[in-house]
């Protein structure tokens, strides 16, 4: 079985991003960005509605509170700032989430916030530890498998995560060494080539890991 995700509620007011729903057309899980760094409560609605149509898993997108720069900026955050800038997008993303009996699987971290996590242990573990607080059964989407193992020794399940780009294909996914939980997509036309190969099935972090 595989997993594709992608970023979905990244508009934000007028500004819009048209291809984001049709990418999650092909798509397992999706991540619905939080509104730190985008989407608001419009669009956020907009992808757990198209979440709970087609029986895709859903996460919560969390980045760094810089609208300005979607999150893309890096921000000196001290641990009590990270962990209610983390506390908050994730329990805003659940909480909208169970009024349409829909359940939060996972957390992804978004720009610079996720380069942070997998670079500065320090930060992955205040990360870690920010969502257990909230919900102990939600997983880290990580890029890094040293930061994977980290996290799951702080006590909270992590998915090791690939990219897929023009360059990517599926055989040589199939062949790293340590193999991804999930495949992430930014393009349409990358998912629709991986959509040919394989068809994704919706995943359960907390039940299957290592699907590839």
């Amino acid at each position: 079985m595989f997993d594709f995700n992608s970023d979905v509620a990244q508009s934000y007011g007028v500004y819009r991003n048209n291809d984001e729903l049709e990418i999650a057309k092909y798509a397992s899980s999706i991540n619905v960005s939080a509104g730190l760094h985008s989407g608001d409560p419009i669009n956020i609605r907009e992808a757990l509605l198209f979440a709970k149509e087609r029986n895709i898993t859903i996460g919560a997108h969390i980045g760094y509170p810089d609208i300005q720069g979607f999150g893309k900026r890096k921000m000196d955050l001290s641990p009590e700032e990270l962990e209610a800038v983390v506390i908050y997008q994730v329990g805003a993303i659940e909480s909208y989430a169970e009024t349409m009996d829909l359940v939060l699987e996972h957390v992804r971290c978004h720009g610079a916030l996720k380069d942070k996590i997998n670079q500065d242990n320090e930060a992955a573990v205040v990360v870690a530890n920010a969502i257990k607080k909230v919900n102990p059964w939600l997983n880290l989407i990580v890029q890094n498998y040293e930061t994977k193992e980290l996290i799951e020794k702080e006590g909270l399940k992590a998915a090791y995560e690939v990219d897929f780009d023009e360059t990517t294909s599926i055989r040589q996914i199939r062949e790293l060494p340590n193999k991804p939980d999930t495949i992430h997509f930014r393009k349409l036309e990358d998912i629709q080539r991986a959509y040919d190969v394989i068809k994704p099935t919706p995943i359960n972090y907390n039940r299957v890991q290592s699907q590839i």
